[in-house]
């Protein structure tokens, strides 16, 4: 550290502090003369730091009125299988389930469909509410078939490390599709949105022997989240 600049150092200091949580998303940082006698240092060095956490993209200022700490936005990979519990928890950051229903459900004609099982087939669903932080993150709904899973943990752990462990779960292969949509005022609420925010529609089908094992609908907060696809000519 002796031969780090201080305002290095300050920075590694207050983006720990984001991270742990300690500067609250789109709240101000204390003001340039506060962080000076904090640190014992010149207005230039603070500046400095600043400067180096917008160029982060972890604050943004507003004229008049301060620096402020910017909303994180999560970037989930799309390359492999992936558990959005494993892909946060990766970036220190645990999700929190809460359980908002759960019932045996009968396919009608149109889950049957969607899911390539018979009507009358009976499925587990279950739904959930996925929050990191201090703030919702996706509104998540599972079907399991129940010749499958005859019993699902309403525990709020992880919902695949559960099935793996009781039923030796491992998706042969899995389909997702995204399209953007309008969320409905009962789902605005509990993702805590405002009317003018979009959200994601995410839905995974994975397959076992060629026979669909889950099928998960999910709401996600459009501005929390960036899907991103790696591409090459190979």
């Amino acid at each position: 550290m002796a031969n780090t600049p201080l305002y290095m150092q300050i920075y590694k200091t207050i983006l720990t502090s984001i991270k742990n949580g300690e500067y609250k998303e789109n709240t101000a940082l204390p003001s340039e003369r506060e962080l000076c006698d904090k640190y014992f240092v010149s207005r230039s060095t603070i500046r400095q730091t600043i400067s180096l956490l917008k160029e982060a993209d972890f604050v943004y200022t507003i004229q008049g009125k301060g620096t402020f700490i910017k909303p994180q936005v999560f970037i989930q990979s799309l390359s492999k299988v992936y558990s959005f519990t494993d892909s946060l928890k990766s970036d220190n950051v645990i999700i929190q389930n809460q359980i908002i229903e759960y019932s045996r459900q009968i396919a009608d004609g149109a889950l049957a469909r969607i899911t390539g099982h018979n009507d009358r087939s009976v499925f587990h669903k279950l739904t959930r509410l996925r929050s990191a932080k201090d703030y919702p993150l996706m509104l998540e709904t599972t079907y399991l078939p129940m010749a499958r899973f005859i019993r699902i943990s309403l525990e709020t752990g992880s919902l695949y490390d559960y099935l793996r462990k009781n039923y030796n779960f491992k998706a042969d292969r899995v389909k997702e599709t995204l399209r953007p949509i309008i969320p409905q005022a009962k789902e605005r609420k509990l993702l805590q949105l405002s009317s003018n925010i979009p959200c994601i529609l995410l839905e995974r089908f994975s397959y076992e022997d060629d026979m669909l094992i889950e099928y998960t609908r999910s709401i996600v907060r459009g501005d929390k989240y960036i899907f991103q696809v790696n591409l090459s000519d190979e």
